[in-house]
């Protein structure tokens, strides 16, 4: 044993970075400093994460406040045939986390799409066909471009599968691509027979493609379809609906061109293989972009989702229910100097699409009027490369998806988190900004400092008397509450 550890523990063999990419964050925060312990907000504190304004981290499944660390084995290896090689990594992520309640730390250890894949080389250059399989969960294999909109990872399922593996077939010539791709996710699944649950597979099925032409423009397209679950939420058993399976079926496109081609286009890393080897590990993980001359990006992508849910106003009946969403994300940049505009859409459809409905297995009711989330953000920043400085001020306003029925609206922020709006008041706008600044003090630690906040008037309280009084009634939240100021401090290390 000792021998077999040896080669790890000789000097000059490995740097912590070989084998994890790690990210250490101190962060001083509140959500709101004006509101107090009764307004939800505690004291300025170390322990809170996720002081955020509901624009940012649109490309990130997580903030950049938290503490979290990637142990990532990589290998890639020439083929013992011409033409062949292949690559594998073992990739667990490992966040830890304190317990506001109790302070307690604790820790959290979960696969983040380990992989092998088998590469054939093909005539020309950067011309390859692979197969990928993803061990354990291929979370990071998904359909749609922008993060926040893309779909066919685990929480399509209407239960929460122990894994969720897959497998990917693509093709590659330089920027153009085809694949093909499968995942399936156990769950119980009721047999109608004897009313009894089984583990039972679901199959999802994903595909897509995409052509480069000339450096400038990338068009891209998929279609995938998925069983979600069974409906279930039927008035009886003996319902012919009882049971039966959910599908869902969808498209994603995207139009992206640049003006020159070092600028990048947007692409989320949480929908990339993770590589940590000789070949991609960096001196530094701090860059800003900064390009001479004036640069353009404009990427515009559309999502269109439909399943088969139970008709909320017709006994053992389904009707298709569709949600779409889209965005148009843009970029000038003059040399450090970048601006970023983007505009988002989703209608409530979309926006519940995983539930699935508002209520499970169920479309939305014709009685209900509901709206879509359309929201805009302008961000811009800049880099001042002699004193290591990156301010940046940004700022987004939201017009809130909103169902409303005999009168009373509720604002659906996301698929599980919704507000009623107080009573005899239309559903508002959301304004939120921030403005702060980073300082690169190392090649691995930086310093943050952010101001936040969020005006937000659909907040609301349940107030009522006693029954000798008026009836009982929604009112606007105090409005230190509805208008929150928030700060960040950080110190933010990855290595």
């Amino acid at each position: 044993m000792i021998a077999l550890l040896l080669p790890l523990l000789a000097p000059g063999t490995a740097r912590a970075s070989d084998f994890v990419d790690v990210w250490v964050t101190s962060a001083f925060e509140d959500t709101n400093v004006r509101a107090g312990p009764d307004g939800y907000s505690p004291a300025a504190n170390f322990v809170e994460r996720g002081n955020r304004t509901f624009f940012e981290d649109y490309e990130s499944r997580t903030t950049d406040d938290i503490t979290r660390a990637e142990l990532v084995l990589y290998r890639a290896d020439d083929g013992f045939k011409k033409g062949w090689s292949t690559e594998a990594a073992f990739v667990l992520r490992y966040t830890p986390y304190l317990d506001p309640d109790n302070t307690d730390p604790g820790t959290q250890i979960e696969d983040d799409g380990s992989y092998v894949r088998i590469i054939r080389a093909l005539p020309g250059e950067d011309h390859t066909l692979s197969l990928t399989g993803y061990a354990v969960d291929a979370g990071r294999f998904r359909l749609g471009y922008s993060y926040d909109l893309t779909w066919g990872g685990r929480d399509i399922y209407s239960f929460s599968p122990g894994a969720a593996p897959g497998v990917r077939l693509q093709w590659q010539r330089g920027g153009s691509y085809a694949f093909l791709g499968a995942k399936t996710a156990v769950g119980d699944q009721v047999q109608i027979e004897d009313d009894r649950k089984y583990n039972q597979a679901f199959y999802g099925f994903l595909s897509g493609a995409g052509v480069m032409i000339a450096d400038r423009l990338k068009l891209e397209g998929a279609f995938g379809s998925f069983q979600q679950g069974q409906m279930l939420n039927v008035a009886d058993t003996s319902s012919p609906l009882y049971g039966e399976m959910i599908v869902a079926a969808g498209y994603a496109a995207q139009v992206a061109w640049r003006n020159r081609g070092d600028m990048r286009f947007i692409e989320s890393a949480d929908l990339r293989l993770y590589r940590n080897g000789p070949d991609f590990v960096k001196e530094t993980y701090i860059s800003h972009d900064v390009i001479d001359g004036f640069g353009m990006l404009v990427q515009a992508e559309v999502d269109r989702l439909c399943h088969n849910l139970l008709d909320p106003d017709g006994e053992d009946q389904t009707v298709v229910e569709c949600g779409t969403a889209g965005d148009v994300q843009s970029v000038l940049q003059l040399g450090a100097t970048r601006v970023g505009a983007d505009l988002v859409y989703k209608d409530l459809p979309y926006i519940l699409f995983n539930v699935p409905g508002l209520t499970s297995g169920v479309a939305l009711s014709p009685n209900l009027s509901i709206t879509p989330q359309l929201y805009g953000r302008l961000k811009l920043s800049h880099y001042f490369e002699a004193a290591r400085l990156a301010p940046t001020v940004g700022v987004g306003l939201m017009q809130p998806a909103t169902y409303t029925y005999e009168g009373d609206t509720y604002v659906q922020y996301t698929e599980r988190d919704k507000e009623a709006v107080p009573d005899g008041q239309a559903a508002a706008a959301i304004l939120g900004g921030i403005a702060g600044a980073q300082v690169d003090v190392s090649p691995s630690v930086v310093a943050v400092a952010e101001l936040l906040f969020t005006i937000d008037n659909n907040l609301s309280d349940f107030q009522y008397t006693d029954e000798e009084g008026t009836t009982y009634a929604r009112v606007p939240s105090p409005e230190n509450e509805r208008n929150a100021v928030g700060f960040n401090v950080m110190m933010r290390a990855r290595f």
